[in-house]
């Protein structure tokens, strides 16, 4: 009896086998993959746009964030609950994770692994977009073309932009990158490789993104202290009421100022500094949104901006390129709006009163407070030579920094795998 009853279990199984086979061989192919080779047509460009969007999505907000630890935006305390991962402790840091560090292993640090490859991706699929396009028959040209000669050449330059503005080889040295296992690219050559890119993108461009490209380009030069080439872009970039060039996100894939800097979890916190703008003037509260974060010892801060997993981050906005303006305007070169009304403009939504006067201290504040949270703080703090010594400022947790990193690190597999490094 016992084998009869195993004969027909073992029976009833293969009948289980044989149907789940079937149905495995009936399922559709999936529509949201497919391989390289089959994307090389013109009906696989707006499969290959998207993908470049989505490498951006993927590299930007965890970018831009990383940048924000090791400036004096945003800070790591392990009193905050949820706050564990040492690397943004080493991030913090600028290379400590304790006082024996030197920081002679921040190139191996995981967020700065993670951002330096998530940057080489989304400039080789930008690239890529764009030789794809390129072959193709131009008598046959569709605004799919047009959409993608403009992605890819947008993304290719901001790619290339945020090497020279995020990542250096050592800790004295200046930023820039290699690409391909090139030499060093260093800051100027690979900002200047970037605005190729973004020239190229002009004549497939609207005239919203026209504004979005000089915004783009002038930043450029203001990283360089150009100030002079850096207004005349400017002065074609973004103007009042032109919607944010923003990376997008969404419930399944979050940003990482609300997933590790946030409410989703609360690793990165608000610099004192932050509550002492709000004490003096209470309406800052409208564009320094922040929330209690579970804390032993000082009360610390974590950032409300984005409250939600897909809010999007701004790329390049009209503030920031009035902001932008109103610099270039003190360091003395010309533009037709001044660095008063420019700043004003800015604050007018948020219903901040009317400055009076407005000189560079005036604006570096200014910028910490309308850029909060988009990854501007380190290369402003170079910019005006305000680098800190401590970390967790004016708290029961204040202490030292040990490395001297003013960049993210480009990662060790690069040094040890680029022959030319």
């Amino acid at each position: 009896m016992k084998n009869l009853i195993t004969i027909g279990l073992v029976a009833l199984m293969m009948v289980n086998i044989s149907c789940e086979d079937k149905w495995f061989q009936e399922v559709d192919p999936l529509k949201d993959v497919a391989e390289d080779r089959e994307l090389k047509g013109r009906d696989g460009l707006p499969f290959l746009v998207k993908g470049v969007l989505v490498k951006q999505m993927h590299v930007h907000a965890g970018l831009a964030s990383s940048s924000d630890l090791v400036s004096d935006q945003i800070e790591f305390s392990q009193n905050v609950q949820n706050a564990t991962f040492t690397s943004y402790d080493q991030l913090d840091g600028r290379g400590r994770v304790d006082v024996a560090d030197d920081g002679s292993t921040y190139d191996d640090n995981f967020s700065c692994v993670g951002a330096y490859e998530g940057v080489g991706q989304f400039r080789k699929h930008a690239d890529l977009l764009v030789e794809t396009v390129s072959v193709l028959e131009v008598s046959e040209a569709t605004s799919d073309d047009t959409s993608a000669y403009y992605t890819g050449y947008l993304c290719g330059g901001m790619a290339r932009a945020w090497y020279a503005t995020y990542f250096a080889l050592t800790d004295d040295g200046e930023p820039g990158s290699p690409i391909d296992d090139s030499p060093m690219i260093y800051d100027g050559d690979m900002f200047a490789d970037a605005r190729s890119k973004y020239s190229a993108a002009l004549p497939y461009a609207n005239d919203a993104q026209t504004r979005l490209l000089h915004s783009l380009m002038g930043k450029t030069y203001l990283l360089e202290e150009n100030y002079t080439d850096a207004a005349s872009h400017l002065e074609q970039g973004m103007t009042v009421g032109d919607a944010p060039y923003q990376t997008l996100y969404a419930p399944e894939y979050t940003n990482d100022y609300y997933q590790q800097m946030g409410v989703g979890r609360t690793q990165g916190i608000v610099a004192y500094r932050f509550l002492d703008y709000i004490t003096a003037d209470p309406l800052e509260a409208n564009r320094l949104p922040m929330t209690e974060a579970p804390t032993t010892g000082d009360q610390r801060h974590v950032q409300t901006k984005y409250d939600e997993g897909s809010d999007p981050v701004d790329v390049m906005s009209w503030q920031e390129n009035h902001l932008m303006l109103a610099e270039v305007s003190l360091r003395g070169a010309s533009v037709t709006v001044s660095a008063l009304d420019a700043v004003n403009a800015v604050r007018t939504p948020y219903g901040l009163s009317a400055l009076d006067n407005v000189d560079l201290d005036v604006l570096y504040d200014e910028r910490d407070k309308e850029l909060w949270c988009t990854g501007n703080r380190a290369s402003d703090q170079t910019r005006w030579n305000r680098w800190h010594t401590t970390s967790n400022i004016a708290t029961d947790m204040e202490e030292t920094i040990y490395g001297n990193w003013q960049y993210l690190s480009i990662s060790l597999f690069e040094k040890n795998n680029n022959p030319n490094l």
